[in-house]
């Protein structure tokens, strides 16, 4: 299987921010590459698939399918 790469953009980096920043504030913070895949993914609408769903669901907006 081939994926596209995709470039981390500024929109990207606003929403990994405020994933971060909502996160902490509600005392379960997320690492800061979960910050940077979940504000990637949900910037550009996209389904994150991932075996690590427990990590990815707390991200409002956030569409998570288990791999």
């Amino acid at each position: 299987m081939q994926f596209p790469v995709l470039e981390f953009d500024r929109e990207d980096a606003r929403h990994a921010g405020d994933i971060r920043a909502a996160l902490a504030t509600l005392g379960t913070p997320i690492g800061p590459y979960g910050a940077l895949i979940g504000g990637q993914a949900r910037a550009r609408n996209l389904t994150l698939v991932t075996r690590n769903v427990r990590e990815f669901e707390r991200i409002k907006n956030l569409a998570v399918e288990t791999w």
